[in-house]
């Protein structure tokens, strides 16, 4: 009978879920901006499948994975942690178009491409949580607290985080949180005893995650904002990020802005001078000049 995990122990059990919630909504996220809103669902099943191998994984390689527990352990812990940002990075420039699934069967396999890169974080952050339970097959009350405890910080930590930061720049922070929780079980499970390979784990993933975070997004070409940006003179000039999107401020100086839904173009009202504003890069609106003026927006 195993002992029952230590406090050290459920703690970084409870990271590795708040990591793994975190990441799974930032992904919801980021596929908003890069693609569309109607893909961003598809990581909730990413998510499952990740899952669901990970205990089919477990089932047929249990008891070779209990005799290595403590190492199997970590290294699951530093592929999870390495993983986050290099299959985002990866996934990213695999050429799924959405807009040609219908006409080019090629998609089919590009899409099946970034499920298998996405997929794998939520593999090994599973196999974690699942060898756990199956190691202290006789404490999985406390196991199945902390998973839950930190499930639902992790919920509602990326909300916070998507307010303060970007989300192009949350992935080495979630990564950094798994490398804690390595470093826990580091710690507690090999008694303070840092062995060689253990450190080169740990200083493999430390070094990658000094590499600088993506400076922008691969967002889709057939985007609203970025068929306004291949115009001349044409520029962001803020953007702004929150839970419910990410915001996008464009000026064009060569080409003056014309958006009036619905406004005929043989109306002979000038209109005032705009700013385009873009949510997860489409679905465009404007800012529009005004100066106390009714006149000047007369064309309302």
């Amino acid at each position: 009978m195993a002992n029952a995990p230590t406090k050290p122990f459920l703690t970084a059990i409870a990271i590795v879920s708040t990591t793994a919630l975190a990441y799974e909504v930032l992904l919801m996220r980021l596929f908003s901006i890069v693609q569309w809103h109607h893909f961003a669902y598809m990581i909730i099943s990413l998510a499952l499948l990740g899952y669901g191998i990970s205990g089919v994984f477990i089932a047929l390689n249990r008891l070779r994975l209990q005799r290595y527990f403590s190492h199997a352990i970590l290294i699951n812990l530093v592929l999870f942690s390495l993983l986050m940002p290099v299959c985002f990075l990866l996934a990213q420039h695999v050429p799924f178009n959405p807009l040609e699934l219908v006409l080019s069967p090629i998609q089919l396999l590009y899409l099946f491409c970034v499920y298998l890169i996405l997929t794998l974080p939520f593999f090994f952050a599973a196999n974690v949580i699942g060898l756990s339970f199956y190691h202290y097959k006789d404490h999985q009350s406390s196991l199945y607290a902390a998973d839950l405890l930190g499930a639902g910080l992790g919920s509602m930590v990326v909300i916070l985080l998507l307010f303060l930061f970007f989300p192009e720049n949350i992935l080495i922070g979630l990564s950094w949180m798994a490398v804690l929780a390595a470093v826990i079980v580091v710690i507690d499970l090999l008694n303070h005893k840092l062995k060689w390979n253990s450190l080169i784990l740990i200083a493999a993933v430390g070094s990658t995650l000094l590499l600088p975070s993506p400076d922008s997004l691969l967002i889709s070409q057939y985007k609203s904002q970025n068929q306004l940006l291949t115009i001349p003179a044409t520029k962001i000039v803020d953007h702004y990020s929150s839970p419910l999107g990410l915001i996008t401020v464009v000026e064009s100086a060569a080409m003056p802005l014309r958006h009036a839904l619905g406004l005929s173009i043989r109306a002979d009202q000038e209109l005032p001078e705009q700013l385009a504003v873009f949510t997860d890069a489409d679905n465009m609106t404007a800012i529009s000049a005004f100066d106390g003026d009714l006149a000047s927006v007369g064309y309302l």
